[in-house]
């Protein structure tokens, strides 16, 4: 039976069952997962190839195909992966606000931390059983709450998404993660000196946040949209609901 038969019917993101090993370490898909995340992290997704992945671990193409069938099931993998791990950074928090404000800055964090594969998590399902696990701890803490099903299920998606999505344009930074202060101060300076070129007439909009540059940043980006979305979020809360829950633990 081939690898490939085996993974028939399965969602994206769950292991196929593995084929024992002979060789002195055994090659585990914990293995093949940890590797595949070093090179995409170090060199980027065009790197990461299943020949490289067997070069990386000294094993051959056969015996990676006993665990993962073809890069498109790699990439679903990787993605549950870096969902796992958010889930053991998620601290414990007082409040819905509080677990829900935890639950996005995590996954921004571990997000731009893998910013080759923050793209990915825009294409491609997220259905692996970490994905599930945070599905379940998100939308738990709203009902616990006191918010309906169908508020807590989309109240849930809206935080993660913005969260996501944030972390997605973050990581795309044109300077990469090892840029100098020097060369973020020459940077930011260099599109203030753009924005201050452009005729007001046309762009009045964009001019006016000229002096706004250099208070913007990321950071005050990010939590200012995060805190409207939790209190657009709260006003739909049930009269007698629960703002304040209780701390929540990792799960």
């Amino acid at each position: 039976m081939t690898a490939r038969r085996r993974a028939t019917g399965r969602l994206p993101g769950w292991p196929a069952e593995s084929e024992p090993s002979s060789s002195a370490e055994p090659l585990t898909l914990d293995r093949i997962l940890e590797a595949a995340l070093r090179i995409a992290d170090a060199e980027g997704l065009d790197a990461l190839s299943m020949r490289r992945l067997g070069s990386e671990l000294g094993a051959g193409a056969t015996s990676l195909y006993w665990h993962v069938r073809n890069k498109d099931e790699l990439l679903d993998l990787l993605v549950d992966r870096v969902i796992g791990e958010m889930l053991a950074e998620i601290e414990p928090a007082d409040g819905w606000r509080a677990q829900m404000g935890a639950a996005a800055r995590t996954a921004r964090r571990v997000l731009v931390r893998h910013r080759h594969l923050a793209p990915v998590f825009g294409s491609r399902p997220t259905f692996g059983p970490n994905a599930l696990q945070a599905i379940e701890l998100v939308v738990g803490q709203l009902r616990a709450a006191g918010f309906d099903d169908l508020t807590a299920s989309l109240g849930a998606n809206a935080v993660i998404t913005w969260a996501s999505g944030y972390a997605v344009f973050e990581a795309r930074d044109p300077l990469g993660p090892n840029a100098s202060e020097e060369e973020r101060t020459a940077y930011a300076a260099a599109i203030a000196e753009t924005f201050a070129r452009l005729p007001p007439e046309r762009f009045p909009n964009t001019v006016s946040m000229l002096p706004l540059m250099s208070e913007i940043t990321a950071d005050s980006q990010f939590e200012s949209a995060l805190g409207w979305l939790l209190d657009g979020l709260e006003l739909t809360l049930p009269r007698g609901g629960r703002g304040e829950t209780g701390a929540t633990p990792r799960g």
